[in-house]
């Protein structure tokens, strides 16, 4: 079985831009201070080696991403054959029918309710769209097909991604960061109810707040850190879940409670470890 690498494991991120630090020490001599500067001239050339890398790594990414939507439209072709040779008779959790359902319920760590479950069960593809031009960004497509909640056929989530270092602190640059997202709006039927208020809802992924300009704002860290959340959770969805779709459908895939499972045991390792130490004391007391 497979663990899976928890969404943060990732690079990518959001926040404000960590500034080198200036030192008030000013106990370096000229020809210190002098050796100083060439060496972060040497930094600077590191980081945009690595910036030029990582350009070439995204361009890599779109060359192959026809080759990838090649395998992944034999993917839906075999699932959509499956459902119209099985009528899409299926139960919500365990059958090939509801594939894409069940694979965000073992990958998607937010809250899917009942009423997500019965819209997702008509999910029929999950793909990532790849653009390096002037920006670069990454866009995942829900593909639906047709049903009674919703008129999109399609839903999109864009992430937006920063690359280059910042002019004025370049040094402070600690490689690609998503900075921006984008949803989509849903054209929800007339005659659905969508009155969602304190309701959680798979389908508020697609309505990202927006991040206040001024980190002085009393709801800049909420929204931050929910902003986080949903970067880790994009680029997770990119990286591992779509390609892996399968594995976590079968469970083959472990989610990340397993880890509790690991650390439980751990301590109850411990702990015997410990009753067994306290133990052979006792018996060390007994036999003087």
């Amino acid at each position: 079985m497979e663990s899976m690498r928890p969404p943060n494991a990732t690079k990518l991120k959001i926040g404000l831009p960590h500034p080198i630090m200036k030192s008030d020490k000013n106990d370096f001599t000229e020809d210190e201070k002098k050796i100083i500067g060439d060496l972060k001239q040497l930094y600077l050339e590191t980081i945009n080696l690595d910036v030029k890398m990582q350009r070439e790594i995204y361009n890599m990414e779109k060359q192959y991403e026809q080759k990838h939507n090649e395998i992944f439209d034999k993917r839906k072709k075999i699932l959509e054959d499956f459902k119209k040779q099985n009528h899409g008779d299926s139960t919500h959790n365990e059958n090939v029918s509801t594939f894409w359902l069940k694979v965000l319920k073992a990958s998607y760590t937010e809250f899917i309710g009942k009423e997500d479950e019965r819209i997702l069960s008509h999910l029929s593809d999950i793909r990532t769209k790849h653009y390096n031009d002037d920006i670069v960004k990454f866009v995942i497509e829900f593909t639906f097909d047709k049903n009674d909640y919703f008129k999109n056929r399609v839903l999109t989530k864009t992430y937006i991604l920063n690359c280059v270092p910042d002019v004025d602190d370049p040094l402070a640059y600690d490689g690609a960061e998503i900075v921006k997202c984008e949803g989509c709006s849903i054209d929800w039927k007339q005659s659905l109810n969508r009155d969602k208020k304190d309701q959680p809802s798979f389908f508020d992924f697609f309505t990202p707040p927006a991040l206040p300009d001024d980190p002085e704002d009393p709801n800049f860290n909420d929204i931050n850190a929910i902003l986080q959340n949903d970067f880790e959770l994009g680029f997770y969805l990119k990286e591992r879940v779509i390609p892996k779709a399968v594995i976590f459908f079968t469970g083959e895939i472990a989610d990340c409670q397993s880890t509790d499972g690991s650390d439980t045991e751990s301590d109850s390792e411990d702990e015997s470890d410990v009753e067994g130490g306290e133990e052979e004391s006792s018996n060390n007391e007994n036999d003087k």
